[in-house]
């Protein structure tokens, strides 16, 4: 399926595994197109100076609202039903 430039979107993101990028890699230049380089930093500007509060110190908050409150159901949940074959 073309994408939006009129391109195949697997041409530009499939690369041969001797060049894929393992976990924890990073980029180099010219690894992102223009449009992400801008984004990419947006993002890095708009995060300078948010605290960084690491995943672990968040668990027990996360833990402690779940006891008080359980999670509502907002319609979003799939039930899961076998379906009445019997006519």
């Amino acid at each position: 399926m073309a994408g939006p430039d009129g391109s195949d979107p697997e041409d530009r993101t499939t690369v041969a595994s001797d060049d894929a990028l393992g976990h924890g890699s990073r980029l180099g230049p010219g690894d992102l197109a223009p449009d992400e380089e801008r984004l990419l930093a947006a993002l890095e500007r708009d995060a300078r100076g948010l605290p960084e509060i690491p995943v672990r110190d968040t668990i027990p908050e996360v833990k402690a609202s779940e006891r008080k409150a359980p999670a509502p159901d907002n319609g979003l949940t799939p039930l899961f039903a076998a379906p009445d074959l019997e006519d």
